[in-house]
């Protein structure tokens, strides 16, 4: 657009105007190549999102190589970043798997053999020792449990189990006397257990009366039963360990178990044979029936089956546990055990070794002066006589003391 000048009309000088504001059609164009720009950055973004880690925070995206172009893999360096821009951020670590739960170790598996023949056929080194375990279904239980403690011992000592679910002290239905010879000579015992009595709460028959399980006459027939058992098995064996009753889940039932190992205990006392108590073993700190609980190896396991009664592999091993410190103790000793007297019933002590010797009388020891002044000073509480020189002595000067100079007199 031209202008005319105020100082020369006759002139015409261009002075350059503003430019028009943009039309509507070219605001439009300008929004439309904006829009499809965020379009393509959303596209990009999109596709980075289903693209490794290391290309989602990579800003230099020019600076990449083609997606037909592998990048060659890059070890993953610990506790740094995984790409090469200082700031980009350490990949996501996927979470560690928990730990493994640890499981117990494996309990051992010992044999049970039903004689020592059995024992030592087919054997480099045999046993050179037998363990004869008899009884009912606890006894059973029990054999197998020594027979798991004595595994690594298998090559000096086997377990012979002999055993009848349902039998007991009383003579029916399996009268011991009758059957333990052979299981004795079948066995060739240094050892016999004896655990009976589970099935033995039974009416015994008294003339022509019957005696009821627990009263007084039942106990009184029951103990002189337990007596001969007990004798026949001295007779034949010295070493016999008997073994007491455990807890089960009848509270009831526990209760004349109970009283049963008591007659057993005093009745094993008077033979002069060890009772195993394996009560406190099975039941909790208030004396309560206990189905899961400590085993020998340290691990909490179940000792018991749902049925309150059977004793589980674990379980077993536990009962053997209260035995086996009997067994090895007489293993130890050279000859017949020795009966110990038993000083709840006042009966006289009974020697399997052959009747004791006559006691001698003890020789006269001289004593001295000082060993009397300390007997009286024990029994009588008389303080010994104190001696020159010791620190009871309290005489003054004390010895070994300069006496003090006898002052001079004054010169006259």
């Amino acid at each position: 657009m031209w202008r005319k000048h105020p100082s020369s009309p006759q002139r015409r000088i261009a002075f350059p105007m503003p430019a028009d504001r943009p039309s509507r059609a070219g605001i439009c164009r300008r929004l439309a190549v904006l829009l499809v720009a965020l379009c393509a950055a959303g596209l990009a973004l999109l596709a980075d999102a289903h693209r490794p880690a290391r290309a989602q925070n990579d800003f230099f995206f020019f600076l990449r190589p083609p997606a037909d172009v592998g990048r060659p893999a890059r070890p993953p360096r610990p506790n740094q970043n995984s790409g090469w821009w200082p700031f980009q951020p350490p990949e996501a670590h996927q979470p560690s798997p928990p730990p493994a739960r640890r499981q117990p170790p494996p309990e051992p598996e010992g044999v049970v053999y039903n004689s020592a023949d059995a024992a030592t056929q087919g054997k480099r080194q045999p046993p050179s020792q037998f363990v004869l375990v008899i009884g009912d279904r606890l006894a059973s239980q029990l054999a197998q449990g020594l027979a798991d403690s004595y595994v690594p011992e298998r090559a000096r000592l086997a377990i012979v189990e002999n055993t009848v679910d349902e039998s007991g002290y009383l003579p029916a239905p399996v009268d011991w006397i009758a059957r333990a010879p052979e299981a004795i000579a079948a066995a060739r015992p240094a050892v016999t257990v004896v655990a009976l009595g589970s099935d033995d709460l039974q009416p015994i028959k008294d003339g022509e009366t019957i005696a009821q399980p627990l009263t007084e006459r039942w106990l009184e027939l029951y103990s002189r039963r337990v007596d001969e058992v007990l004798a026949f098995l001295r007779e034949k064996t010295g070493r016999v360990i008997v073994v007491g009753l455990a807890p089960v889940a009848n509270t009831s039932l526990s209760e004349d178990y109970a009283r049963l190992n008591e007659v057993l205990r005093a009745r094993a006392a008077r033979a002069g044979f060890p009772f195993a108590n394996v009560w406190d073993g099975f039941v909790d700190e208030d004396g309560k029936y206990l189905a899961n609980g400590p085993a020998v190896d340290g691990q909490r396991r179940r000792l018991r089956f749902n049925d309150g009664v059977r004793f589980t592999r674990a379980g077993a091993r536990k009962l053997a546990f209260f035995v086996q410190k009997d067994i090895n103790r007489m293993l130890e000793e050279p000859g017949k055990v020795q009966a110990a007297p038993d000083a709840a019933a006042g009966d006289r002590a009974i020697s399997l070794a052959g009747p004791p010797a006559s006691p001698k009388a003890p020789e006269a020891v001289p004593v001295s002066a000082s060993a009397r002044s300390a007997a009286r000073a024990l029994r009588d509480g008389v303080a010994p006589d104190p001696v020159r020189g010791r620190a009871d002595d309290f005489t003054w000067p004390p010895p070994g003391a300069v006496p003090p100079a006898a002052p001079e007199s004054p010169a006259r």
